[in-house]
């Protein structure tokens, strides 16, 4: 017989985004319902804040305001579930933790 386990989290489940530096390995946790949109928040994504080694720029684009949109959106997200009268619950499955 096989087994199989499924994980799965609601929006809600979701508290913070962890950025983990390929350079130095130091981590930077940021809450998700953090407001990521300003202008006092651009470019803080750019390089480690350790090594300085790039992060959400490449080859002369940036990601930033990519991840600055999903935070944002999961944010309206996890509120309109919260308060509209949907017929449905939303969950998002994950990967199994490696053994």
């Amino acid at each position: 017989m096989t087994s199989q386990t499924q994980k799965f989290i609601e929006p809600s489940d979701i508290l913070a985004l962890k950025l983990k530096c390929k350079g130095c390995d130091s981590t930077l946790t940021i809450p998700s319902g953090r407001q990521m949109a300003g202008r006092e928040e651009m470019g803080k994504l750019s390089s480690c804040p350790i090594c300085r080694k790039a992060w959400a720029n490449l080859e002369g684009a940036t990601y930033e305001p990519l991840i600055i949109k999903f935070v944002s959106t999961l944010n309206e997200l996890r509120a309109a579930l919260k308060t509209a009268p949907i017929g449905f619950t939303l969950t998002f499955e994950v990967e199994p933790e490696e053994d």
